[in-house]
């Protein structure tokens, strides 16, 4: 099946939109449509500086609908930038200086560090900004970064509101409903630090737990009703084949295995406290959320198409989703990655990455799907329950996609959140679709 390509064309600061569907879906109006109440027909795209590269980090948004980009601008120096824009994709002059907030993280020490993930933290009555990743001087130091509501630096947090840790950079990013601050290392360490940014001296060793070494490379960390962490990513077996892993951790930092160090030994997770989901080769996780009801979806790839896996909350393949208990798709692309994935209030899943038409790795095409509850494609999205935008004929990147509770309609929508090169110019990107 012909997958729905909606073909963007842009003219000086003017955005013109001509989506034209490949089948009989009602654009726009219907579920995987881009939003027309959004930006200049669906898109939002803000010039961070003229001359420079631009490349997407992370975005996020907030309780109130406002969306968070944080990218890197790629000039004579390294300089890393908060966008934030309102509910409707326009930009927000209240942050920062117009809309951009400067977060310190570059430097004359080599390596530059380097900004991975970002989240919301409350605080009292205000939602704060965490950013957290690499330190000045390599991927050995973590260094986490907290901005006030208006973009400026938050004060009160570590020293003059950064953090420095000599530990794994961070790759992802999570905040417990505690306020305490997770972030985890592609190489498999958690750290956690206290509301303030001191480390949590009950986490782990001094706030540092760790996976055994090599056994998984972690890019997402989600946490499960009761505090329990999830970190998933991929590992390899002994003849080098590639599949999604999932691991959990106790809330004290051990591994939820049963073994002797394990805080809870009355129950345990996968195998010795891992899931390698082994049938699916040529895996990787990219990212994971916990459903209402406590099951775990990991999204990724599979074999160069988007995958979607549904775990029982003891780490159990749930064969009532999928074929047992996952699920492939192809948007037509070379190759096809789900950087994200969102549950929505009724069950629904949403998976939001790229999809490349070429074997060409520069050319990337933003590319959502979205599933039922057990595991089939949600035909009523988009064309057959897929979507690939082609936003630009130059190049495109999608970090991540979130749901956003338009606060007009009181409704979930999608946002898929990256950067864009117009004639030669770079622009950081949000695209809004209907759900």
């Amino acid at each position: 099946m012909k997958i729905a390509t909606l073909r963007i064309a842009f003219l000086s600061s003017v955005v013109f939109v001509s989506a034209t569907m490949t089948s009989a879906q009602g654009c726009p109006g219907s579920a995987g449509c881009l939003d027309q109440t959004f930006g200049a027909g669906g898109l939002s795209t803000t010039s961070v500086s003229s001359n420079s590269d631009v490349f997407p980090i992370r975005g996020v948004s907030q309780s109130d609908g406002k969306i968070l980009n944080v990218v890197e601008v790629r000039g004579s120096s390294f300089t890393h930038v908060i966008i934030r824009s309102n509910a409707d994709g326009s930009v927000d002059s209240t942050f920062g200086t117009g809309g951009f907030a400067f977060v310190n993280w570059t430097g004359t020490v080599i390596p530059h560090g380097y900004p991975f993930g970002v989240a919301i933290q409350t605080v009292g009555p205000e939602e704060r900004i965490v950013i957290a990743g690499s330190g000045l001087g390599g991927s050995n130091v973590l260094q986490v970064n907290r901005y006030l509501s208006d973009g400026s630096p938050d004060a009160s947090f570590g020293i003059a509101g950064r953090v420095v840790v000599n530990a794994g950079y961070a790759g992802a990013i999570a905040i417990q409903p505690d306020g305490k601050i997770l972030t985890l290392s592609d190489a498999g360490s958690l750290v956690r630090l206290n509301v303030n940014g001191t480390m949590d001296a009950s986490f782990g060793t001094n706030g540092i737990a760790t996976i055994s070494p090599y056994t998984i490379k972690a890019r997402s960390i989600a946490l499960q009703s009761n505090g329990r962490i999830v970190a998933v990513g991929y590992s390899f077996n002994n003849r080098d084949v590639v599949s999604m892993t999932v691991t959990r951790f106790n809330t004290n930092g051990s591994v939820d295995g049963g073994g002797k160090d394990d805080s809870t030994k009355g129950d345990s997770f996968g195998t010795k406290g891992t899931t390698t989901v082994a049938s699916l080769p040529g895996s990787s996780a990219f990212d994971v959320k916990v459903d209402g009801n406590g099951r775990l979806i990991v999204a990724g790839t599979a074999n160069n198409d988007f995958a979607v896996v549904r775990l029982t909350t003891s780490g159990q393949l749930d064969t009532s989703f999928g074929a047992g208990g996952k699920t492939t798709v192809d948007l037509g692309g070379f190759v096809d990655i789900a950087h994200s994935v969102s549950v929505q209030s009724n069950g629904k899943i949403v998976l939001v990455g790229n999809s490349s038409p070429t074997a060409n790795s520069n050319i990337r095409n933003p590319g959502l799907a979205r599933f039922n509850s057990n595991g089939s494609l949600d035909t009523t999205f988009g064309n057959g329950g897929k979507v690939v935008s082609d936003f630009s004929s130059d190049w495109e990147y999608i970090t991540n996609g979130v749901i956003q509770q338009d606060p007009i309609c009181g409704c979930e929508k999608i946002i898929a959140i990256g950067a864009v090169t117009l004639s030669g110019s770079y622009y950081a990107l949000s695209a809004r679709y209907l759900l």
